[in-house]
């Protein structure tokens, strides 16, 4: 995922690479993901019937979610072209389409997973519920937004700006093709570093966010809860951290992988 490669693709063809990069990721990271997410909402882990609970609806957020956050790079760095540095610009588009992705399109259904989870409904009755007792703008504007998008900064730093740099770091000479036996573990050793930073700066606001979605909250009381209660505002940090290495490994090498394949197929004109 260098920062060309959105250039080598229309907008279209780049939509349906990250589509199938995050329907990987979503097969390999969701059951991790969703038990994190019940651990920092104080909810006891998944049964086995409903670790995927939840995960169609999610990919059908997530990956427009990720397509905006690779968009909105490509556009922050373009507009910030000649005003700053590259690396700089690099790493402040990067760190900025998380917020916004999150805001437009992320949060709203995630939310509603969280409370579904929470309240142990399906979706379907967790929107209405949610609806008839908030009122529909509720969904649209939910519990844990703000939490969300803070949430998001480190995250989508490390996808599109950190992890790029370490495995660009790990490449071979100029000219030369890495083999798959190389790509993985560089792939995976540069996951892991990016998970161990994107975890713990985003656990604080990931686990508040949570708490909101599970039990309807505002983040001050949402505050007070896992405070009373004993979670703590670390709770679910080791499955997380798990979960966002895969993630962090999965999509780009997906997207990296299919990159080539998409620019035969969708030459960009």
């Amino acid at each position: 995922m260098d920062h060309d490669s959105r250039n080598r693709l229309s907008p279209e063809a780049r939509a349906v690479n990250v589509a199938a990069a995050s329907g990987a990721d979503m097969v390999v990271n969701f059951p991790l993901w969703i038990a994190a997410k019940r651990l920092s909402a104080g909810l006891p882990l998944p049964r086995l019937g409903e670790i995927y609970k939840g995960s169609g609806a999610l990919y059908l957020a997530f990956f427009p979610m990720m397509v905006v956050e690779d968009w909105a790079t490509g556009v922050v760095d373009r507009t910030l072209g000649g005003r700053l540095g590259d690396e700089s610009r690099h790493l402040v588009s990067a760190c900025a389409s998380g917020p916004a992705a999150a805001v437009l399109v992320g949060s709203q259904v995630e939310g509603l997973i969280t409370r579904a989870h929470g309240v142990g409904q399906s979706l379907g009755r967790s929107l209405m519920a949610t609806a008839a007792a908030e009122g529909w703008i509720s969904l649209l504007v939910p519990h844990g937004m703000l939490m969300v998008a803070a949430r998001e900064v480190p995250y989508a730093g490390c996808l599109f700006f950190l992890s790029a740099k370490i495995r660009a770091a790990l490449e071979p000479p100029e000219g030369a093709a890495a083999p798959l036996a190389t790509r993985v573990p560089r792939d995976l050793l540069a996951a892991c570093v990016c998970a161990c930073v994107a975890g713990p700066l985003s656990q604080v606001p990931c686990t508040i966010a949570a708490y909101q979605q599970a039990h309807a909250l505002g983040i001050g009381a949402a505050c007070a809860a896992i405070s009373r209660t004993g979670i703590g505002f670390f709770a679910g940090l080791t499955a997380r951290t798990a979960s966002l290495a895969g993630s962090l490994f999965v999509f780009p090498f997906t997207m990296e992988e299919l990159q080539p394949v998409a620019e035969r197929l969708f030459p960009q004109r």
